[in-house]
């Protein structure tokens, strides 16, 4: 069983690791001993008589399957970890004043308001100004506190 699509597919240049890793775990996600053994069948069916896959290769090859699925696993598992930290330092400055850029550049400077969660970004509101989480450049304790 040749490993070159998964290598292909993991090794593809993408505008984003982001989008690179969604790819993947696209490829993955439903990838299971079903698939394997379906997969096994069609390698045993059409190998070469004179010079079989051993053994050891098709648990080499199985082995690889699982570890991958366990690595999506974990990836999945540090993305949450993410987003529960940015929601804790999100709200961590509500009430205090910060400094940042909106998505168009445009600078903020001004007391958190509210804290919003949009399609995975953390968002923070200062007024009529919405700056993400990840444009915030300056953090002070409000005049007002």
């Amino acid at each position: 069983m040749s490993t070159a699509p998964t290598n292909a597919v993991t090794g593809a240049s993408s505008s984003s690791t982001e989008n690179n890793n969604e790819n993947t775990k696209l490829l993955f996600n439903d990838l299971g001993a079903d698939t394997f053994l379906k997969l096994l069948i069609a390698e045993l069916q059409n190998q070469d008589p004179l010079n079989p896959m051993e053994n050891s290769e098709m648990v080499q090859q199985l082995n690889q399957i699982y570890q991958l699925q366990a690595n999506m696993k974990l990836v999945d598992a540090f993305e949450a970890l993410g987003m529960t930290q940015n929601v804790a330092s999100a709200m961590s400055l509500l009430g205090k004043t910060v400094q940042g850029m909106t998505d168009d550049g445009q600078p903020v400077s001004g007391q958190v308001e509210r804290v919003t969660f949009e399609d995975g970004v953390t968002k923070l509101h200062i007024g009529s100004d919405i700056v993400p989480l990840k444009n915030v450049t300056e953090v002070a304790v409000s005049a007002e506190g």
